[in-house]
């Protein structure tokens, strides 16, 4: 028996990233392992649902992110984001807290393996300091040749510091590139073609698209487009009037979905204009299928439900990795990705045009969706990671 430790931030987002979840739960069905989760109590019921047995963490590593401040230029204001994501998940002495409250949970659960999200840096470190093998679900393994390396950011440097204080070497980190790096195995649940912007990867990065999920059919395209910040970074009213109004003007139906923080909030409370629907939470299996696009912010989560729905999209980064997904979402020809600085009402017009429409934008998100649907899914995850032994 195999026993599978999964860890993650206590994030809704996080617990996604096109499958890992459904990856755990399929695990659960496999006779003769076991799977926990271990995180924060926040995603508790999300997991407890999937039939993964959940381990709480009192301390996880992440850190809420502080609103930016008012008044700041457009590149000052992309930047204050970029450096409150960067200290919401590599904050030194609260990882290190959380490693050690993570060891202390591996040592009671006994795991033969730890599974980890791409920002859970504690589970990289204890998985090194006691020598299970580590594999990442969410972002594929980078190699020196397939990237430009800029070492001696800020990220290698609290990286290089965390393993140092940890007392481990390092070698489950690609410390250059900041972020964690399996020898083993990396899941992504995207495929080999969405990545055309990284011409080389690790060998070690098996990609799964969406299975059965993307091979449903679509049930008739709408007036609707979901407009989303996602889960976390949702305190920019301005980017949902701007998307809102723009899909109005085009004769379509905005339906904002503000996340979790949002609960409670009202087209009025928002300022955003009148005919626009407004509600904290939706299930992507269950509208995307019908919508005409979708507008939002480029997270891996809500990139992969559009893509394995056939739902042409629009993004528009605002930290992080966002900004790589929406360069993608452009490249595959699924829709657009746009600077911030660009989604002006009259550009956010001519997007919303598109999205309600562009036959050939339909018909190439059409053939994405079947695409990923060949590729296996959380099914075939969970069968390359019962291949995972040894440390």
């Amino acid at each position: 028996m195999t026993r599978f430790l999964f860890v993650s931030l206590p994030l809704a987002g996080h617990i996604d990233w096109g499958g890992m979840l459904a990856t755990a739960s399929e695990l659960t069905r496999r006779p003769e392992h076991a799977v926990a989760w271990a995180s924060g109590p926040a995603i508790a019921p999300a997991i407890e649902r999937a039939g993964v047995e959940f381990l709480d963490l009192q301390r996880t590593g992440w850190i809420d992110p502080q609103p930016v401040p008012a008044g700041l230029t457009t590149e000052q204001l992309a930047s204050a984001r970029q450096q409150r994501a960067l200290d919401a998940w590599l904050h030194q002495q609260r990882i290190l807290a959380a490693a050690r409250d993570l060891e202390a949970t591996a040592a009671n659960w006994q795991p033969d393996v730890i599974v980890a999200e791409p920002y859970a840096a504690a589970g990289a470190l204890v998985a090194e300091r006691i020598g299970l093998p580590l594999a990442v679900c969410g972002r594929p393994a980078l190699t020196p040749q397939g990237q430009l390396r800029q070492t001696g950011g800020e990220a290698t440097q609290r990286i290089e510091a965390l393993c140092r204080d940890f007392g481990v070497s390092g070698d489950y980190w690609d410390v250059a590139a900041g972020q964690i790096r399996s020898r083993w195995l990396h899941l992504d649940f995207f495929s080999r073609r969405w990545y055309a912007d990284l011409p080389q990867l690790g060998q070690q990065t098996r990609f799964f698209g969406g299975g059965g999920q993307a091979g449903q059919p679509r049930t008739g395209r709408s007036n609707t487009i979901l407009i989303t910040l996602g889960s976390l970074f949702t305190d920019d009213p301005v980017f949902l009037r701007i998307a809102a109004a723009a899909v109005l003007a085009e004769g379509g139906r905005p339906r904002v979905i503000t996340g979790k923080r949002g609960v409670g909030a009202t087209t009025e409370s928002l300022d955003l204009p009148p005919g626009t629907e407004v509600t904290d939470w939706v299930d992507f299996d269950a509208v995307l299928p019908g919508a005409a696009g979708i507008i939002h912010h480029g997270g891996v989560g809500t990139t992969h439900a559009a893509l394995r729905h056939g739902a042409p999209q629009v993004a528009v980064p605002h930290a992080g990795d966002q900004h790589a997904q929406a360069g993608r979402i452009t490249l595959a020809k699924v829709g657009y990705g746009v600077r911030p600085v660009d989604f002006t009402q009259t550009n956010a017009r001519w997007f919303a045009h598109q999205l309600l429409n562009s036959d050939t934008l339909h018909a190439v998100a059409d053939k994405w969706q079947t695409d990923l649907a060949w590729l296996g899914g959380p099914s075939a995850a969970a069968s390359a990671l019962l291949k995972v032994t040894g440390p």
